[in-house]
């Protein structure tokens, strides 16, 4: 293999973040993930990681340093490795600290003050930084200490009970989601206290978890548990709403029916030619349909094995039912409509080699997301960030020689 190329393309200015410096001092997938949304509203993300080889997840499946973990959640990034743990560190933390608008770390509490990352140190050294943690469980006297990653959080919030409510035998987590939507909700977050900074000149602490994000997410499904409780009825945790069929073909599909407006589901039972069913006194309200919704689902399923997906996709669409394939990852993006999205994005990597990723999923009308570009070796911008904070070559050289800042080739 090639030796990586050291440079990133020149950093666009432009977004509707231009000019907030964030510091990702996180690791794993929900800081970063955090940090690569900020980074793709136009903010300047700079990370920080441990020596020897930075944050964890570079070390993974498909390369030993640059892993797709890694690369996958830190587009769009500068990378500083250093070591915290030498107090010879501090002046260049610090300055790092003094230009930023924003801090993320994920390091659990007990071990923040150890390496000059607690809130109180670096709020004394800039007042304005909003400061976010993002955490397993929280940061009670009872969260704060327990150890937790995606699969714990989902399963502790309830997520996963709700996305395979039957555990089979063999479980594989694919969807990170108590990661991804723990950064999304900091993301939100660091957001808004940036706006709140605006008014008041001051920053603030702001804490989530994946635990507290998962729960938050679930609001709709824990209303509906509280309502019916109260009501003292059976909570139904099944949508009856959504059929998800297969055609003749074996091709999966998925079909969502509300229950109002009436006509959809009088245009649903016609597209999938069972005009019976729509005058079934069993189905004929949506009260009925509901209660007798295992039953609807196994009609429509059977009747959907008549006929190719094709088939019932086209006499949906016609009668603007909403229905959908069912994809796996790979086929996604064949599909026209998604391709019309335009979500693909693709940058070479440091060895020259294309990859692809998924845009942001926003845009702005007046100032545009920037467009991303590949994610950063460990410590492959030292010497560039603290130059630009006015440290020497000298100053650079005297760090990199202690081992307070260190590079690896990737």
């Amino acid at each position: 293999m090639e030796s990586p190329g050291r440079q990133q393309p020149d950093r666009q200015a432009g977004g509707p973040l231009a000019g907030v410096r964030v510091i990702d001092a996180s690791s794993f997938l929900g800081g970063p993930y955090a940090g690569m949304l900020l980074a793709d509203l136009g903010a300047d993300v700079v990370k920080l990681e441990a020596p020897p080889h930075g944050d964890p997840s570079r070390r993974r499946q498909d390369h030993d340093g640059y892993s797709s973990t890694f690369s996958g959640v830190n587009r769009t990034k500068r990378s500083v490795l250093i070591n915290l743990k030498d107090r010879r560190s501090r002046p260049a933390l610090h300055a790092l600290v003094r230009s930023a608008d924003v801090l993320l770390v994920s390091t659990r509490p007990k071990n923040r003050t150890k390496i000059g990352l607690d809130y109180q140190s670096v709020k004394a050294v800039n007042p304005r930084l909003v400061y976010c943690s993002i955490t397993g469980y929280g940061e009670t006297p009872l969260t704060s200490d327990v150890p937790a990653f995606d699969t714990t959080a989902q399963a502790m919030s309830g997520l996963l009970h709700l996305v395979m409510p039957q555990l089979p035998e063999e479980v594989s987590i694919t969807a990170y989601l108590s990661d991804l939507l723990a950064g999304l909700y900091a993301c939100n977050a660091v957001l808004a206290a940036l706006v709140e900074r605006d008014r008041s000149g001051v920053g603030q602490e702001v804490r989530t978890s994946l635990l507290e994000a998962s729960l938050a997410f679930e609001v709709f499904n824990f209303f509906t548990l509280f309502a019916a409780q109260a009501n003292k009825s059976t909570y139904r945790t099944v949508r009856p709403a959504g059929y998800l069929l297969r055609g003749s073909d074996g091709l999966p599909f998925a079909v969502h029916v509300p229950p109002s407006p009436e006509h959809i589901w009088r245009d649903f039972a016609a597209a999938m030619d069972l005009p019976s069913v729509r005058d079934d006194e069993r189905f004929a309200t949506k009260s009925a349909r509901s209660a007798n919704y295992p039953l609807l689902h196994r009609i429509m399923a059977g009747q959907a094995k008549t006929a190719p997906r094709a088939h019932w996709m086209k006499r949906l669409t016609e009668r603007d039912v909403a229905n959908a394939p069912i994809y796996q990852l790979d086929e996604v993006f064949s599909d026209p409509l998604v391709q019309d999205v335009g979500m693909l994005r693709s940058y070479p990597d440091p060895w020259g080699r294309e990859q692809r990723t998924v845009s942001s999923g926003v845009s702005l009308s007046r100032t545009a997301t920037v467009e991303p570009y590949r994610a950063p070796l460990a410590g492959e911008h030292n010497r560039e960030v603290l130059l630009a904070l006015g440290f020497s070559a000298d100053d650079v050289d005297e760090l990199e020689q202690a081992g307070v800042l260190s590079a690896t080739p990737g």
